[in-house]
């Protein structure tokens, strides 16, 4: 709504790189008997003047700003397998919950940072070096009670110093998340504040004809407490980049902090209270940047730090900017922070202007309403392309078939002074389109492939196989872990597996994770679309939800280049084009019967195997033995630094031979290979990735 936006998550949930955890416990949860005494506490004291909640205004805290040096002021302590633990505890009197703004995070790789309440019964986390804002910052969700405590968890053995730096922390004196309804703490999401009874959830049968655009519909909250609707919209250009509508009055020069969370909805559409009003609030994303802003308009469009996951299954709605009048319209929103609502209007829209000469499409509502932080929400004509969104209107249970609602013309956003103040130039920059339709990334995908690798390191010459000792040891993650590590998926990410998957033994036992990529048949250095998948130890690659499925990408039947990706060993591709469809073949890269770029130098001959060269420790796509950048001295890195006998287990890159186990020397030491693969004999060697 056009009038100042109701103020209720004050710096809520920001969740840095989609705040993403990487899941995990707090030591203090995995070692009971680590000693709490003497944790440093700074007192923040009780409000001075605790605001007083007027009409209109929902306000649940405030925002007190403290400058600590979480890293100076902790306490530390060694923990039993040698890692060091630093905690900082923050108390805001009478507080109800509290949420932390970091103006420094700065991680190093394996640190780690969990938050929890004074009692211990609630933490969120972990979070690391991933979750570091473009700007530096990172912002947390907010925790019951009235202290949290910060918990940072590090190696020690860094060539930089960690920072981690505390700007503010935002004090609840309103239990919105009813945190102490069930006494302990353990409530999802709840607003505190619902829309009206007379509001249709999105999943009541009056919106079923709307369950592809409601998946572009996001509630979005500022770390100044305010927050409106928006949604994902389609582009001429790059269809999946992810460009996000906002109203233009929502703005606030603090994108980089904004919190969009996805798919918040009841899962019923009647029912008791909590089926129809709360909904999962675990697919977030923080962060963006403006790309349009103008008043006259009120258009606004920022784009999203990163493209939501996959499993988000967003849709990119599509739109009509020819002004042609809606017969109908509907409106998808977030009305008073509630779960996604649905309101419909089954007769033509009138033009209205407003003083300040925004022009809107009119209409009253035979179903739902509008009310506030419904702002921005977008409105589908009777196409399904967004025709406008929300700009003013509030309507209640008794008048919303009089009182007329207004939306902003879609039209009306498309021309505009500069690209920085108009749509045009992001969604269609040929200027030559009227109406595009939507784009779903998740659709029914046209192209499907099998692929056939072996990786060295893992590589056993008696059973011509792989082993599987990392899943065997229960080491391998749930989610592919190349997105945290900087890889930039196309069309991918996210990926998640399960237990059944990686119990499984025998031929099909999982190895690792690899990343398969489609590249241009024109330009092979050009990524087109990929996929994080499951390696087998007998060289079979699939499909991560069930452990036996091809792999399917969201990209039209041609040729491509096929490349294969692993996180410690060298890239290959596939010399030529291939021709995918619909219909899955097998490629396979580990037998010779599919050249490789590079040809000989792409790959290890192993007996009958073509394996990909282990050893790229720090993903370089170069193996180096010694000099600068070299995979060697990580090893050394990771076992402590100054003990090479050391050892240490676990999931990391610089475990060469995936059995688990991080060793610098001795039996199946991991340096070894790299040394090898460089030629053996002359350490300044070098052997390089056959990727363009």
């Amino acid at each position: 709504m056009r009038h100042p936006l109701i103020a209720l998550f004050l710096a809520l949930p920001v969740l840095l790189s989609a705040q993403v955890s990487i899941g995990g416990t707090p030591s203090e949860w995995l070692i009971p008997t680590l000693d709490r005494s003497d944790i440093p506490v700074i007192e923040m004291g009780p409000l001075e003047d605790p605001p007083q909640p007027t009409e209109g205004d929902f306000r649940y805290g405030v925002q007190r700003f403290h400058s600590a040096d979480v890293l100076m002021q902790g306490r530390w302590d060694v923990l039993p397998e040698g890692m060091l633990l630093c905690r900082l505890a923050i108390h805001s009197d009478e507080a109800v919950m509290l949420s932390v703004q970091f103006d420094q995070w700065e991680l190093n790789e394996g640190d780690v940072v969990y938050l929890y309440n004074a009692d211990r019964t609630h933490f969120i986390g972990g979070f690391d070096a991933a979750n570091r804002g473009e700007d530096g910052t990172m912002a947390t969700a907010v925790v019951p009670g009235d202290e949290v405590v910060i918990e940072y968890r590090t190696t020690g053995i860094h060539r930089r110093p960690a920072r981690l730096h505390l700007a503010s922390i935002t004090h609840g004196y309103v239990d919105i998340f009813r945190f102490n309804a069930d006494g302990n703490g353990s409530r999802d999401y709840w607003p505190g504040f619902e829309s009206a009874i007379c509001q249709v959830n999105i999943s009541c049968p009056q919106a079923a004809a709307w369950q592809t655009e409601k998946r572009s519909v996001a509630m979005f909250l500022r770390p100044d407490g305010d927050g409106c609707t928006g949604n994902l919209v389609n582009n001429t250009q790059t269809p999946g980049r992810p460009y996000f509508h906002i109203a233009q009055h929502c703005y606030a020069p603090t994108t980089s902090q904004w919190v969009f969370y996805f798919n918040y909805e009841a899962a019923q559409c009647t029912g008791t209270h909590a089926q129809m009003s709360e909904g999962p609030t675990n697919q977030t994303l923080t962060g963006a940047t403006l790309r349009a802003n103008y008043y006259y308009s009120d258009a606004g469009l920022v784009e999203l730090s990163s493209s939501p996951p996959t499993n988000y299954n967003v849709y990119y709605a599509g739109w009509d900017r020819s002004g042609a009048v809606p017969q109908t319209t509907s409106l998808i929103e977030h009305p008073m922070y509630d779960v996604k609502k649905f309101a419909f209007n089954a007769d033509p829209s009138t033009t209205y202007t407003f003083p300040n000469g925004i022009a809107c499409w009119e209409g009253t509502w035979e179903i739902g309403l509008l009310q506030a932080t419904a702002s921005g929400a977008p409105a589908f004509d009777q196409n399904h392309r967004m025709v406008g969104h929300m700009y003013d209107g509030a309507q209640n249970c008794t008048n919303l078939t009089s009182l007329p609602s207004q939306m902003v013309k879609f039209s009306g956003q498309w021309n505009g002074p500069t690209a920085a103040e108009r749509l045009r130039d992001w969604l269609d920059p040929s200027n030559t389109v009227m109406t595009l339709d939507g784009y779903d990334p998740n659709a029914s995908p046209t192209v499907s492939l099998r692929v056939r690798t072996f990786l060295e390191g893992p590589y056993n010459t008696g059973t011509t196989q792989m082993n599987s000792t990392l899943s065997a040891g229960g080491l391998i993650p749930m989610t592919e872990p190349y997105t945290t590590a900087g890889y930039t998926h196309v069309g991918g990410g996210g990926e998640t597996t399960n237990s059944t998957v990686l119990n499984v033994t025998g031929a099909n036992a999982v190895v690792d994770w690899v990343v398969v990529e489609l590249r241009n048949k024109n330009n092979s250095s050009q990524v087109l679309a990929t996929r994080s998948a499951l390696l087998q130890a007998d060289g079979d690659v699939v499909a991560a939800n069930d452990g036996t499925s091809a792999l399917t990408f969201g990209a039209s039947g041609d040729q491509y280049f096929i490349a294969v990706r692993h996180r410690n060993h060298l890239g290959i591709m596939s010399a030529g084009s291939i021709t995918l469809g619909s219909a899955a073949i097998t490629v396979d890269l580990s037998n010779g019967t599919v050249p490789l770029s590079g040809g000989s130098s792409a790959t290890k001959v192993i007996g009958a195997r073509n394996v990909m060269f282990a050893g790229d420790v720090d993903r370089n796509s170069i193996l180096r033995y010694t000099g600068q950048a070299n995979d060697r001295d990580p090893i050394l890195a990771r076992v402590g630094g100054s003990i090479p006998t050391a050892t240490v287990n676990g999931y990391f890159p610089e475990d060469v031979n995936l059995d688990g186990v991080v060793r610098y020397i001795g039996a199946s030491n991991d340096r070894d290979p790299i040394l090898v693969n460089v030629g053996g004999t002359i350490p300044t060697a070098t052997r390089t990735a056959q990727l363009p």
